[in-house]
């Protein structure tokens, strides 16, 4: 495990979230399949009702774009003081080469440093994880930017995947300076299960299989298998990391004021809630609205808790993630 508590004070400002004007509902995933069955039969297996996704022309890179800017709209973000751009992301706009050196002209920001972070739903804790090192190494600040394009990848006769994942992100920076901020970072940790490592994937496309030697279309397309033990092990894992975070700490459940998880599906968050013995009034849930958005799915619920529910000042908020590859990412803030 990879644990991390700052030695001096590191601070979010931010996040802020984009999702597409793009509204999928359950009916049109349904005329997709030719099926009579009703939209409520899949708000009650996922408890999505839509889902956003970008139109053929939009890109991961625009998602990440969309969500920076308006973290810097708001006007507390110096670009000078950037040093940095972590974007945590699996649907890159190309193999190669990585998201983050394009979108920095959009940005307006120029000799920074660039990389393309991989780890799937847990894509933003672990942005953060790794932001907070390096702001604490270098006094530098960190644009952490989580943006995953799922709808691209879709195979639209398998309704398992169609009708839960959506398109989003979400963009804050990691620094130093207290000035402006939204969070206090308290600690982080990172982990991995492997034996998931390949239970989520999408086959062709990589060295192990590139698209020009692969002759079975379906294996452009993410697939998720075995799904009772995606289930449990989702389950476990977060639960698993939340726990051990919070015992490190020395900090039980009942003093957290917030719960900001992966929003895989509502089942799955409802499982991780009652297990950890967390009053489902203080678990953020926005996969109604936005389905499983991948790594951009935390920053997106953090955003919301931001900016549209109750949060005060000296609260502690957990982020619990985990998801493909077996990664899971957990963090403790207090809010300013």
């Amino acid at each position: 495990m990879s644990f991390l508590r700052p030695t001096e004070p590191v601070y979010l400002v931010g996040p802020r979230s984009w999702l597409p004007e793009r509204v999928v509902t359950n009916q049109d995933v349904l005329d997709w399949m030719g099926t009579r069955a009703r939209p409520s039969w899949i708000a009650h297996r996922t408890g999505v009702e839509q889902r956003r996704w970008v139109t053929d022309e939009q890109s991961c890179g625009d998602a990440a774009v969309a969500a920076a800017l308006r973290l810097f709209e708001e006007g507390r973000v110096d670009r000078a003081r950037i040093v940095q751009v972590l974007l945590a992301t699996v649907s890159g706009d190309f193999p190669t080469p990585p998201t983050s050196p394009l979108i920095l002209p959009r940005l307006g920001l120029e000799r920074v440093g660039v990389l393309d972070l991989s780890a799937a739903c847990a894509g933003f804790t672990s942005a953060v994880h790794v932001g907070a090192a390096l702001a604490t190494a270098t006094w530098g600040e960190q644009l952490v930017i989580a943006a995953d394009i799922r709808s691209k990848f879709l195979n639209r006769e398998d309704l398992a995947t169609t009708a839960l994942f959506g398109d989003g992100s979400a963009a804050c920076v990691v620094t130093r300076r207290a000035e402006g901020a939204d969070f206090q970072l308290v600690a982080s940790e990172l982990s991995v299960d492997a034996s998931m490592a390949d239970i989520i994937a999408i086959r062709a496309g990589g060295s192990r299989l590139p698209h020009h030697r692969n002759d079975d279309p379906s294996k452009a397309f993410l697939k998720m298998e075995h799904g009772a033990t995606l289930f449990m092990k989702g389950v476990e894992n977060m639960t698993t990391g939340a726990d051990t975070l919070l015992r490190r700490l020395e900090t039980k459940v009942s003093d957290v004021d917030w719960v900001v998880p992966h929003q895989a599906n509502l089942h799955l968050m409802r499982a991780v809630t009652e297990r950890l013995g967390v009053d489902p009034a203080r678990v953020v849930e926005t996969v109604r609205f936005t389905g499983n958005t991948s790594g951009a799915s935390v920053g997106i619920a953090l955003a919301h808790l931001r900016e549209q529910l109750p949060l005060k000042p000296g609260q502690k908020v957990l982020l619990v993630s985990a998801g493909a590859g077996g990664a899971s990412a957990c963090a403790l803030l207090h809010s300013l």
